[in-house]
């Protein structure tokens, strides 16, 4: 059974080294599945959730279901997580966000809370909210055990249009590894710019750090503002003293991308494959 829930947030974000004071972070809420999702208070979070796990309902653990429907996921058809026996929740996490003008509601289901995996099923899904509620999109974000809005949660990219930001991770006791997922919503409909492997570990003499960061100025939006991703990677001594190991020197590097929309293909392009070879230079540290 998965420990991670809402109250896991703020230590994988110390371990990560995330934690920041964010007006961001301030914006997404945990709402109780019976809450109503408008002010009609006839459909709850827990009916959503049905939308994708129709049998779905309190337990012992949570709130646990064992029948599926099957959402395409993010990133493309080689990230589909089948075999799964079990889905479900402790708690879910929403946000309001501007797309195209309009007001929208996210709602992110982790639904492999429920159950241990390598890779967890992790359903974000697009709202209409008004009268009635009505489903827009979903996709399968999830790239690693527990996946979470950033601490930097959503970042205008139009004067009428965020990203959001999301990730996915796990950790040891020496090692985070966490999947950020840059996100736009486009004519109603959930398409990722791109995702970014980041990877955190101390050994004995030093200990290695990768913060990632977001910035877009909506405006310069044309029709959306070219977004600036950096990648700093910092090593730091521990200052033990370590058998068969060199001494360690401080030391720093930063990692910049920029993407630019494309107007003929309608998506973000970014201007150098850094961070493909950075998630490659990761791999060969585990």
């Amino acid at each position: 059974m998965r420990l991670f829930s809402r109250r896991m947030v703020l230590l994988v974000s110390a371990l990560l080294g995330f934690l920041a004071p964010s007006a961001f972070a301030a914006d997404v809420v945990f709402p109780a599945p019976d809450t109503a999702v408008n002010e009609l208070g006839i459909t709850t979070y827990l009916d959503l959730a049905r939308h994708f796990v129709p049998d779905i309902k309190p337990s012992d653990s949570g709130y646990v279901g064992t029948t599926r429907i099957p959402v395409c996921h993010i990133a493309g058809k080689d990230y589909d997580n089948e075999g799964l026996k079990a889905f479900g929740f402790y708690d879910i996490s929403t946000m309001r966000m501007k797309a195209g003008g309009k007001d929208r509601l996210l709602v992110l289901f982790d639904f492999a809370q429920a159950a241990q995996t390598a890779q967890g099923v992790a359903v974000l899904a697009l709202y209409e909210i008004g009268k009635e509620i009505k489903l827009l999109d979903a996709a399968d974000i999830g790239f690693d055990q527990s996946t979470y809005f950033f601490d930097q949660a959503w970042m205008p990219i139009a004067p009428d249009t965020d990203a959001i930001l999301t990730m996915s991770t796990h950790f040891n006791s020496s090692q985070t590894y966490t999947m950020q997922s840059l996100i736009m919503i486009q004519h109603d409909r959930l398409q990722l710019i791109d995702k970014a492997f980041l990877f955190n570990e101390r050994l004995c003499a030093v200990e290695r750090q990768q913060n990632i960061r977001y910035a877009a100025n909506p405006g310069d939006a044309n029709p959306y503002a070219p977004i600036a991703v950096t990648v700093t990677e910092t090593a730091t001594p521990t200052g033990d003293t370590c058998d068969d190991a060199s001494k360690p020197v401080a030391a720093m590097k930063e990692i910049r991308v920029i993407y630019k929309w494309d107007a003929a293909e309608g998506r973000y392009r970014r201007d150098s494959d850094a961070l493909e070879k950075l998630a490659d230079a990761n791999e060969e540290r585990f």
